[in-house]
Order: structure tokens, then C-alpha cells, then sequence
């Protein structure tokens, strides 16, 4: 089997596993238990929270456990939000989002909070004096990705703080879920920052939220106070424990990583663009480890089932909004057209994949479009 989807979820790192496991055995117990064995463990999650500051060169940044960036997200957007209502009722984001990032803005929005979307031109860039025209004083909050899990598209993140540097209202979050271990992390100028841990070799059910601001947020979750009193509920020492130990294992080999991944991907895109009807979605400039193409005049399901029987795993858009039938925002709002939308897949890397598993791709990529070219919109 052929693992080609990776945006989605990721094959966790043996070293991670053994360090669940180990820390689960010897180290169950409740890190807010005032006993010799809670206070180990509060010792030993502490332990963790400062090897990721020190992973992630921060400063005066809280460093908050979640369950994965959607709670993260959601979490951060509300709280912010509702925090800063006194000042202003405009959030300002993108219709390239997660779907916690889109549905929770679209929630605020029935409180009566009002959602603006920043727009791309035609080459797939953000239309910066689009942004300009949206900042008003009424802004208190802007949430983005930094790579587009859909695409791969690199958002400039640095030049959107930059512009907004002039606005002390504005909360600026970021979703660094797929750039972290793939592209250099820009955190400058940002207020706060989501990762999940199995988008890099981790476990389901690790997330960060990194914070600057937190005496400042008003809490939605409530309880026994733990996480700063940000995020009630027992600690899962086992799991933070575990996603220090990926971060810092994808950290230790990243440079050597990312240019494998563009080796990889610069393989693919080459390949394929041979085959009229094959329209190629993504940028070369984009993130290394996202390919998106269509093919033109077939549904997206189609190719992902031919794959399949193949033993080859793609995906056609976002695996958390792939079973919506709407075309699929990110695209939409790139300018990809109508039936491209609905013939795109998404080939996504790791560290994990192989020159010879490509090789293989692009061998059943061409009896894949063999089949189907008599079909295909050239």
C-alpha cells in the first residue's frame, strides 16, 4: 500500500508510540493530585511544555495542551471574540480555511459578530489591498492558514502582521497545521497559533495552542482550572508528553525532510503535466509535500476509487469536508473552474514516502488516465 495522503493524517513515529506508552505505564497518574506521584507528573508535562517553547523559539507565549487545532481554533476564535466585542464586531478571515476555522466564524456570526473574507487574485495570491480596504477600527480579529490544506498554498502570513501592525485592536491568529515540519514557521507580528500533532508523525487527539495574550481571553471551558485555566479537564500527560517527542523528531531532520518532499512533488508535477486534459491546481512554489490536479470532465471520486483499487491512497479535497457534495471552497475561491473542482484530487507526501513509490504513482497514473481520457475536456 501506497500512503498518499498525508494532509489528512499522518503514520505516527515509532519513538512517539513507545513514549505514549512508557509515560501511560509509569506515569498515569493526575498532574493536579498534591500527592509525590501527581507532583512527578505535573514535573514531567512541564518538562514537555518547555522543550516545545524551546522547539519553537518562543518567548513570553503561553503553550496551552488541546485535543488538535480544531479545538484550538475553536477555543481561540470564540474566546477572542466574544473578549473583544466591547471594541468591535468584524472578524476578518479567508474562504481557504479549515472547516473549524469557517464554521466557527460562520457561529459568531448568528451573535451578531460580522465575517469579512479576504480575496484572491486570478495567480492565486492574496489581494493585499483587498485586506487594506477591510481594516477598519471595527476589526478585532483575523484568522488564517499559513499553508492550505487543499492546495498547499502559502499565505503570507508575515506581510498581513505587517500591514495590520497599525491596528492594536486586531487579534491575529494563525493555523500552522500543515506547515509545521514543512515550511519555515512565521510567528512575527503573530498573537497566537494552532499546530495537531498528527499532521506530523504524532498521534490523533495532540494539539497546541500557543498563546500571547492570555489574561486577555474569555474562557469556554470550565472546571478544575487546569492549562492556566484556560482549558479545564485532566491533563493527558501521556499524549503532551508524546507530541514534545514528534515535534522535536520532526524538528531534528526537517531541512533534509523538506527537500525531499520537493524532489518528491517536483517528480509528480512534472510527470503529469504531459497528459492534456490534466489540469495542475498547485503551485511549485507552495508547500512541498501538496500536489493538487483534475482531471477535467471526471468526478474526483472516480480517479480516488481507481487509485484505491490500486492500492494507492488519495484524497479528493479536505478529509474533513470531503463527503460535503458542495464544490469545495479553497478551489472555488482560487479561481480552479466548476468542473476541474469536481475532477481534483489531492496527492499529499511524507516524510515516510519513497522515490520508488512515486514511481509507481506515475505509473498508474498513466493506466489511470487511460482509462478515462476518452472522457477528460482537453
Amino acid at each position: 500500500m501506497i500512503y498518499f495522503d498525508n494532509s489528512a493524517t499522518t503514520k505516527p513515529d515509532k519513538e512517539v508510540l513507545e513514549t505514549f506508552n512508557k509515560v501511560s505505564e509509569n506515569y498515569f497518574f493526575n498532574p493536579a493530585s498534591p500527592h509525590a506521584k501527581g507532583i512527578e507528573a505535573d514535573k514531567l508535562l512541564e518538562s514537555a511544555r518547555e522543550q516545545i517553547r524551546k522547539l519553537l523559539k518562543l518567548e513570553k507565549q503561553s503553550v496551552v495542551f488541546t485535543s488538535g487545532a480544531t479545538e484550538s481554533n475553536n477555543l481561540i476564535l470564540t474566546g477572542m471574540a466574544r473578549a473583544k466585542k466591547q471594541f468591535g464586531r468584524t472578524i476578518i478571515t479567508t474562504k481557504l480555511e479549515h472547516p473549524s476555522v469557517l464554521e466557527t466564524v460562520r457561529a459568531l456570526e448568528g451573535e451578531g459578530f460580522i465575517i469579512q473574507y479576504m480575496r484572491f487574485k486570478d495567480d492565486g495570491k492574496l489581494d493585499m489591498e483587498h485586506l487594506e480596504g477591510l481594516l477598519t477600527s471595527d476589526v478585532i480579529l483575523i484568522a488564517m492558514m499559513h499553508v492550505n490544506n487543499v492546495m498547499g498554498a502559502i499565505l503570507p502570513v508575515a506581510e498581513v502582521a505587517e500591514r495590520i501592525a497599525g491596528y492594536p485592536k486586531i487579534h491575529f491568529h494563525v493555523d500552522c497545521v500543515q506547515s509545521f515540519g514543512k515550511v519555515p514557521l512565521q510567528t512575527e507580528g503573530v498573537h497566537s497559533f494552532s499546530l495537531s500533532g498528527h499532521k506530523f508523525n504524532g498521534l490523533k487527539g495532540q494539539g497546541l495552542l500557543v498563546f500571547s495574550q492570555l489574561k486577555t481571553i474569555t474562557h469556554t471551558v470550565f472546571g478544575g482550572g487546569q492549562e492556566y485555566g484556560f482549558r479545564s479537564g485532566t491533563v493527558n500527560v501521556p499524549s503532551d508528553v508524546a507530541l514534545s517527542r514528534a515535534m522535536r523528531l520532526t524538528l531534528d531532520d526537517y531541512e533534509m525532510q523538506r527537500a525531499r518532499l520537493y524532489q518528491m512533488k517536483g517528480e509528480i508535477e512534472r510527470y503529469v503535466k504531459q497528459f492534456p486534459g490534466i489540469r495542475l491546481n498547485s503551485h511549485h512554489d507552495g508547500a512541498p509535500h501538496i500536489v493538487n490536479l483534475s482531471f477535467t470532465g471526471v468526478k474526483g471520486e472516480v480517479i480516488v476509487n481507481a487509485f484505491s483499487k490500486r492500492d494507492i491512497m488519495v484524497s479528493t479535497t479536505s478529509a474533513c469536508s470531503s463527503k460535503r457534495a458542495k464544490l469545495n471552497e479553497t478551489l472555488t475561491a482560487l479561481h480552479v473552474p466548476d468542473k476541474a473542482i469536481t475532477g481534483s484530487i489531492r496527492i499529499s507526501l511524507s516524510k515516510h514516502n519513497t522515490a520508488e513509490e512515486v514511481h509507481r504513482f506515475n505509473e498508474v497514473f498513466r493506466e489511470i488516465y487511460e482509462e478515462v481520457e476518452e472522457l477528460l475536456e482537453k
